[in-house]
């Protein structure tokens, strides 16, 4: 489990798309779960984990589309 300080929803998208599955906490904010590549966003969650999980996968996608993007045939 990673602990960061600040919220930087950058880093942590690169975290969560890196080791694929795990948990990681942000400071004040809480414990969040992801799967897959992608953070978990529970029923239980208040608003402002919603906010960041979807943040956050917002950027995972932007990812995953731009190398789609970069990949070319010829």
């Amino acid at each position: 489990m990673r602990t960061f300080v600040k919220y930087s929803p950058l880093m942590i998208a690169k975290h969560v798309a890196s080791f694929f599955k795990g948990t990681f906490e942000i400071a004040e904010q809480g414990t969040f779960k992801f799967d897959g590549g992608k953070v978990i966003i529970d029923q239980n969650s208040n608003e402002r984990q919603r906010k960041v999980g979807k943040e956050v996968n917002k950027i995972i996608a932007g990812f995953l589309s731009a190398r789609r993007r970069d990949v070319r045939y010829e």
